[in-house]
């Protein structure tokens, strides 16, 4: 009797050990209020140095040679990764490598999220991200926003631009007209993960120092610029009289004689003649 019990006790440990070996519990059914926070690893997300091929929409990948801040991307649509940002700053016009021949600017911007780019008091709007391929050259990339609110990638490299960006040879800085949105180095015809650097400014400003026979005043943001006639002559209308109205160091001509104002309401003229 007493065998009998041992060998039913031995089965009974020898199938549920072979149970336990073999079943796995399933966390989205089998738990209730899980609990990470003691877990020794936990890795939510597939990564890796190339984004998969294809994808379904919701799901997450993390770049592991991407730029820090430029790591996470989202799946926005059938086989489309978009790159993720969030937090506190600027997300409009960012440069992201997407694969050693691809450049992603603007990856936000869209008709429901458009980038904006101001020009004064022109603002230019784009609903597109823009791609920028290469496949030639070692060099710098030069990514900015020109005048008339286009997308430009400079570079002396081999480049080539979506339809919704220029791809500009012979540039080696950013224009002075332009708003520089970032740099990316590239070696051997391939863009260099980690060595792009983001130059956008939330906000920004210029100085307008002038200089001699100029004058400047600031109101309200806007700055206007004149001559200081207590430098600069300012040329007049030709006086019919020698008391016409003028301000000493205006001048006039006619083609026979040259004008200037000498004092207050004060001309004097003298003959132009050939050399």
């Amino acid at each position: 009797m007493r065998y009998r019990s041992l060998l039913i006790l031995a089965i009974v440990y020898t199938g549920s050990k072979a149970f336990s070996q073999s079943t796995q519990v399933d966390l989205r059914t089998q738990s209730k209020d899980v609990d990470f926070a003691g877990a020794l690893s936990t890795r939510p997300l597939k990564s890796g140095t190339a984004i998969p091929g294809t994808c379904n929409i919701g799901e997450m990948f993390f770049k592991q040679d991407a730029a820090a801040g430029s790591n996470l991307y989202a799946c926005t649509s059938p086989n489309q990764w978009t790159v993720e940002s969030g937090g506190i700053g600027i997300n409009e016009f960012k440069a992201a490598i997407v694969s050693a021949s691809v450049l992603s600017i603007g990856g936000s911007c869209s008709v429901s999220t458009p980038c904006n780019a101001r020009f004064g008091n022109t603002v230019y709007t784009v609903t597109t991200s823009a791609t920028a391929t290469i496949s030639g050259g070692t060099g710098t990339a030069f990514i900015y926003i020109t005048g008339d609110g286009v997308v430009t990638v400079g570079h002396n490299l081999t480049v080539a631009c979506s339809a919704n960006c220029l791809a500009l040879s012979g540039v080696t800085g950013f224009p002075p007209d332009s708003i520089p949105l970032a740099t990316w180095m590239a070696a051997s015809g391939a863009w260099v993960p980690g060595r792009g650097v983001d130059v956008r400014a939330f906000q920004s400003t210029k100085a307008v120092v002038p200089q001699l026979g100029l004058t400047a005043v600031s109101v309200a943001g806007q700055t206007s610029l004149s001559v200081d006639t207590a430098v600069v002559g300012l040329r007049a209308s030709t006086p019919a009289t020698a008391t016409d109205a003028c301000t000493a160091g205006s001048w006039a001509t006619d083609g026979s004689f040259y004008y200037l104002c000498v004092a207050l309401n004060t001309w004097r003229r003298a003959a132009l003649t050939t050399f």
